[in-house]
């Protein structure tokens, strides 16, 4: 199936410039250089309504576990605010708050000592508006160390995602692709899927091996952990093409799985045929956007 659509996307775009068939500019970043696409879609990014369902919860305090939350609630004490007027509670009620009213999920998290995939860091996350993360996703000519062809990245802003991509024409120019990841902003939340133990470390060898600082230190949620956790136990398997079926009711027209990224690639690179990095670039940008479509329906409270 998948080597007939090669050949099939060989034949229709026979002739065609690279940055043509993509909808691409050249740019010049870390001495070399790349193809970059951007992308704009309307998305309806989606906050908590309500702060109360982690105000309630009295263990995010240092302290409170089960047993004293329940004494506290029993002595009036139903939320965190409530105790900032307890002799024994109020500063860390007034830590946590402080941290949960500005955003700060990074500092939340390490506090908790929590997982990316931890309820509460989730509650936390949906009360961010989208301009606060950063989606990204990258693809590569193998798993162990082998060049990066492809980033992605993308944010929202008035009521749209952003896409920004960057291919390289060769291997060799893999230093300028990396380079987009220098532009996220240092106070932004990175969405991974998977990228706790690939994209993330990935990124961080393949950069330093080009001397580029991409050390990614944000706040990060990784949305497969998330995923297992919310829904490991009903779908065949977590992996985001079968969480946007089950979950999104996403079907993708047009997508190419990651393992024939190479291959597709290779083709290109022995060809000079751009037919076979269509799909590579679409699948890239299909993978960033819903993830923002995931982290957004996680927001709503709708799990199911």
């Amino acid at each position: 199936m998948f080597e007939k659509l090669k050949w099939d996307l060989m034949m229709e775009y026979d002739g065609v410039e690279l940055e043509e068939a993509i909808g691409a500019s050249r740019v010049t970043a870390a001495g070399s250089e790349a193809l970059e696409v951007s992308f704009t879609r309307k998305v309806r990014f989606r906050v908590r309504e309500s702060v109360d369902d982690i105000l309630s919860d009295l263990k995010l305090l240092r302290g409170v576990g089960p047993v004293t939350e329940e004494r506290l609630k029993s002595e009036g004490y139903l939320t965190v605010p409530d105790l900032l007027a307890h002799e024994r509670y109020r500063d860390e009620a007034s830590r946590v708050l402080s941290m949960i009213q500005s955003g700060d999920v990074y500092n939340l998290r390490c506090y908790l000592n929590a997982s990316s995939s931890d309820e509460r860091v989730l509650t936390a996350l949906g009360l961010l508006e989208g301009e606060m993360f950063t989606f990204l996703d990258i693809e590569t000519l193998g798993l162990s160390d082998e060049p990066v062809i492809l980033t992605g990245m993308a944010w929202i802003e008035d009521d749209k995602i952003h896409v920004r991509q960057r291919l390289a024409p060769e291997p060799s120019m893999e230093a300028a692709v990396l380079e987009i990841f220098h532009h996220i902003p240092p106070d932004s939340v990175l969405v991974t899927f998977n990228g706790a133990s690939f994209d993330i470390p990935y990124i961080r060898r393949r950069s330093e091996f080009h001397n580029l600082s991409n050390r990614l230190e944000q706040c990060h949620v990784d949305l497969y952990h998330v995923s297992r956790r919310l829904w490991g136990g009903s779908l065949p398997d977590c992996k985001l093409c079968t969480v946007e079926s089950y979950i999104l009711g996403v079907e993708r027209d047009l997508d190419i799985p990651g393992a024939y990224v190479p291959d597709y690639y290779h083709t290109y690179l022995s060809t000079g045929n751009p037919g076979p990095l269509v799909p590579v670039v679409e699948h890239n940008r299909e993978d960033i956007i819903n993830m923002a479509l995931l982290l957004s329906h996680i927001n709503s409270g709708s799990t199911d």
